[in-house]
């Protein structure tokens, strides 16, 4: 997830002196033969303004890749280390967002089923009822209006509607959807106590959150933390939702996993998801991670038949190549970005936002992305500035990762699409953030026809 303190919009030193070259009003320079120097095109004034930018003293120690395209006229505006690898954090989430709407498709949803295991008579269940669980990520007070506890609610009342008051067996889950571990590759430890690096499997309840006590200067207080055992905590949400509506379940909640295709199974009911274009709201605005990695399973899943991490990275990296990646331009081991083992270069997400620009559903990915000044993730950056409801970009946060790549509309009324991902910095957050904002503002002021 990215995260950060409000930053300042008051134009810095660098961008003052950027947007004068920019609009050729710099000190007139002198040609080789004492006359005028020719004058700059706006390319070239562009260029000499991102460059007085990143030429930026306090950036020297730090890794920065630059890449800016427009791509109705197949020009490159500005590249720097466009080709090199860098950490992406949130930024991986284009990747992942991409290409599970281009492979899943926009109207794509989550299903979950509902089956018994035993007769039902005169309004008993005389068996198991057990829960088949895809990883739907919409069981969530994020999705729920602040309530993820309604959509148990309306399952228990499906119940009810089909005479059951009682199940004398167990509640348990069925089926094995996502057989991997339930924590990405490289995820710190430090991040599995907290929203960031919640858990993931094929039944998750509120973005694998829960309850819990913690010893707070000196009291035990209840907080919210992340939950060791996802599937565990939404049977217990459901057991609730169940007790709430007066149906009783004699045997509680099992930790085992009932064979879904055995015998004497009844499908009870489906509960379908909103649709993926719905979904990528969710996760692409406020940078939701356990939904990126819900997706990168479940294209897997849909593609391979196993809905793991190696089998979503394994359909991702062929989708990247036949997008025109270059196959030494990334590495992928998560959905989210958490990783410190994912790299992508510049180059690699300027092809993927291009490549999805193409897609008939695209606009259901621009829509999900942060917009400058406005929503999401950038809410409170570029206000005052071209850039503010109009940059449409995804931003990347972890310790030394600063990342912000997407689309701009430039005064000409061309779309543009940028990268831009900043390691191993040692200045303070604010002013990396300042430099980004700086740096999209160029590109929304950018004007390549002479006029």
């Amino acid at each position: 997830m990215t995260s950060g303190r409000a930053i300042r919009n008051r134009p810095t030193p660098g961008i003052i002196a950027a947007l004068l070259l920019l609009a050729g009003c710099a000190p007139a320079t002198q040609g080789a033969g004492g006359g005028p120097a020719p004058s700059l095109s706006p390319r070239q004034r562009f260029r000499h303004s991102m460059d007085s930018l990143v030429s930026d003293p306090r950036f020297r120690n730090s890794h920065i890749g630059i890449l800016a395209v427009n791509p109705r006229t197949g020009d490159t505006l500005y590249s720097r280390n466009a080709g090199e690898l860098f950490m992406p954090a949130s930024n991986m989430k284009i990747v992942t967002g991409s290409v599970a709407l281009a492979l899943l498709g926009p109207d794509y949803r989550f299903r979950t089923t509902f089956v018994s295991r035993g007769a039902i008579s005169d309004s008993v269940l005389d068996g198991d009822l057990i829960v088949i669980g895809r990883g739907d990520p919409t069981v969530s007070n994020r999705a729920q209006q602040g309530d993820a506890r309604s959509w148990m609610r309306r399952v228990a009342d499906s119940l009810a509607a089909r005479g059951i008051k009682r199940v004398n067996g167990s509640l348990m889950r069925g089926g094995n959807a996502f057989p991997d571990g339930i924590y990405g590759y490289g995820w710190e430890w430090d991040d599995l106590s907290g929203d960031s690096g919640a858990p993931v499997d094929e039944l998750l309840y509120d973005e694998g959150m829960t309850k819990g006590y913690r010893l707070i200067a000196g009291r035990d207080s209840l907080v919210d933390m992340a939950t060791r055992t996802p599937a565990r905590t939404y049977l217990e949400a459901l057991a609730a939702a169940l007790t709430e509506r007066g149906i009783l379940v004699g045997a509680g909640i099992s930790d085992s996993a009932a064979d879904a295709a055995a015998p004497r199974t009844d499908t009870l009911f489906v509960v379908c998801s909103p649709p993926l274009r719905e979904i990528l709201r969710l996760f692409e605005k406020p940078s939701q991670n356990q939904i990126a990695e819900i997706l990168l399973h479940t294209i897997g899943l849909e593609r391979t038949g196993v809905g793991s991490a190696d089998s979503g990275s394994a359909v991702v990296t062929r989708q990247l190549l036949a997008w025109g990646a270059e196959h030494d331009g990334f590495v992928v081991y998560d959905g989210s970005g958490l990783s410190r083992h994912d790299l992508l270069s510049p180059e690699t997400i300027v092809r993927t936002l291009v490549a999805i620009q193409r897609d008939t559903a695209f606009s259901g990915f621009y829509d999900a992305l942060p917009v400058a000044g406005v929503d999401g993730t950038l809410r409170s950056r570029m206000k005052s500035t071209l850039a503010e409801g109009n940059m449409h970009a995804k931003t990347g946060t972890l310790e030394f990762v600063r990342s912000l790549s997407g689309y701009v509309t430039d005064a000409d009324g061309d779309r543009l699409v940028f990268s831009l991902l900043h390691n191993h910095f040692t200045v303070p957050v604010d002013s990396v953030s300042r430099f980004q904002n700086d740096i999209g503002a160029l590109l929304a002021g950018y004007r390549g026809r002479r006029r």
